[in-house]
């Protein structure tokens, strides 16, 4: 606070001109292509059975510079895993995989008998499997970008921070250069030899594809009386999608040339289970409605790509629930389209009718969240490593489990006296001056988001209107003008997010958001 009243800047982080010094955006000419060829038939082996079969191939070319201005960095072995790395100029940024053969295949049956039960033709049982591949997110990969010789990252602290403007105040460029921005290059490693040490971006030479293995299997039922029932289990595994870590805080050697060098590799796992029900019933011609119901765990090691675990040390302490994942989640839709005029009095449908009300409702129970200590300013392990937060050490039980808004709204919530009084505080001492490692910080005992957060429920609706108007030259018999009001979240509902996560904080467990209010849209639409 002292050095914000005082104008001292402390730390800044930018991308610069090593042979100028100056702060630079550097414009690269970024290539990468995507290919897909896919098959796909449908197979009715009888009436009631139905097979679906298809292969897709897909492709992600290496991501390739215009002018070859790329740079990767190349890991040395063993202990001198950083201290013998060298930066690897020119070509690909890394390679990809050309093995991305995705199957897929379905069924639909309707049997006629069924466990000894006549079921006449009122069942429809589906089931499919499927394999899908994803290019990596270039968000990710393109901060490739940024390395050296080319241009260069800097964490620069104190004294190394030049507090200047350019001349003219009021342009965004030609900003003053920086001395220890200035940089020569060893021509053995690609490091430079002075100047402020680096940041780096770095990936493996050979980059897995993210894949997804997908499943389901559901079965429908005509209850009679236009009632439709439906039960399924749907599924997936993800393999080999990517998170980060700062390869600094994981060897005791480090380079004194490379401040922090993030590392993205694709290593992390998803697993998703669901139990899906739903009931729809028509009422008549001009009413309907749909209720879904879902239980469901979605489990990762990091949903996120930016995801840096309070643990990097140890993959298995990344488990936890997703970002997104709800236990349970209902749904409720319905739309009314009366007609109020018939026979000789149809014509003032078109101008008095046409009505359509619709509605949804959408509530489930609430997101994770991971209680945290952020009390060590960002030096665990070194000073400046950017390592910030640890789970806590265990969990003392006696907390709350209320998840209404209340218990999100004041301080102490499900956690009376503070967040201290339920949780234990891991070893995480503060680290040395670079480039001098201390010793890594106590597993946690806690999982990643083992909370729960508030209870989420919204109801959107929808007015629209049809004016139907009379057969004239050009437009026809059909022209009509449309009118829509959108209503969301129409009962201005209070959904809270973002919990304060800081065990330490008189706030710890409280509501730091809420998501939006009412919001009422307006649209008109002539057609012909």
């Amino acid at each position: 606070m002292w050095d914000f009243a005082n104008d001292a800047p402390f730390r800044e982080n930018g991308y610069f001109d090593p042979v100028t010094g100056q702060p630079t955006s550097a414009r690269k000419d970024i290539r990468s292509m995507i290919y897909g060829f896919f098959a796909q038939d449908d197979w009715k082996v009888r009436s009631n059975l139905t097979l679906n079969f298809g292969l897709r191939w897909e492709y992600f070319t290496p991501i390739t510079e215009k002018n070859d201005r790329l740079s990767n960095v190349v890991l040395g072995e063993g202990a001198n895993t950083l201290t013998d790395l060298v930066i690897r100029q020119g070509g690909n940024l890394f390679e990809t995989s050309k093995n991305n053969w995705g199957p897929q295949a379905g069924f639909a049956w309707s049997p006629t008998t069924l466990l000894g039960h006549d079921w006449q033709n009122k069942l429809v049982v589906r089931g499919g499997f499927g394999v899908g591949y994803n290019k990596l997110q270039e968000a990710i990969t393109l901060n490739g970008r940024f390395n050296p010789p080319f241009l260069t990252e800097l964490n620069l602290f104190d004294a190394d921070v030049l507090y200047a403007v350019p001349d003219d105040v009021n342009q965004f460029f030609n900003w003053p250069s920086n001395p220890v921005a200035i940089q020569t290059f060893d021509s053995a490693t690609g490091l430079p030899t002075s100047g402020a040490p680096v940041t780096l971006q770095a990936f493996p030479e050979k980059a897995d594809t993210p894949v997804t293995y997908r499943y389901s299997l559901d079965t429908q039922y005509d209850l009679g009386a236009n009632w439709v029932a439906t039960i399924g289990y749907q599924g997936s595994q993800t393999r080999h999608y990517t998170r980060q870590r700062n390869l600094n805080v994981l060897y005791q050697n480090l380079n004194p040339r490379v401040r922090a060098l993030q590392w993205f590799s694709n290593d992390a796992n998803a697993h998703y289970n669901a139990l899906l029900t739903q009931l729809t019933h028509r009422f008549s011609s001009q009413f309907e409605f749909d209720f879904q119901y879902r239980f469901a765990k979605n489990t990762d090691q990091g949903t996120q790509d930016y995801n840096i675990d309070q643990y990097p040390f140890d993959i298995v302490y990344a488990n936890g629930r997703a970002d997104f994942d709800v236990r349970h989640n209902y749904k409720l839709w319905g739309v009314w389209t009366p007609t109020f005029f018939r026979g000789s009095n149809a014509w003032m449908e078109k101008i008095l009718g046409n009505w359509t009300i619709s509605g949804i409702l959408n509530a489930h129970s609430g997101f994770p969240w991971t209680p945290v200590y952020d009390k060590y300013g960002c030096n665990l392990v070194y000073q400046g490593s950017g390592y910030c937060q640890l789970r806590p050490a265990s969990y003392l039980g006696g907390a709350g489990n209320d998840y209404s808004n209340d218990a999100f709204m004041s301080p102490g919530g499900n956690f009376p006296g503070g967040g201290t009084l339920y949780f234990t505080e891991p070893t995480g001492p503060q680290g040395p001056a670079f480039p001098a490692v201390g010793p890594i910080p106590s597993a946690p005992g806690v999982g990643r988001n083992s909370q729960s957060g508030p209870h989420y429920f919204n109801i959107d609706m929808t007015l629209a209107k049809a004016f139907g108007l009379p057969r004239m030259p050009v437009l026809g018999e059909n022209a009509r003008i449309d009118f829509r009001a959108n209503f969301y979240n129409i009962f201005n509902k209070l959904n809270l997010t973002s919990m304060e996560a800081n065990i330490e904080s008189s706030n710890f467990g409280m509501a730091r958001e809420g998501l939006g209010g009412r919001v009422i849209e307006m649209q008109a639409r002539f057609s012909f």
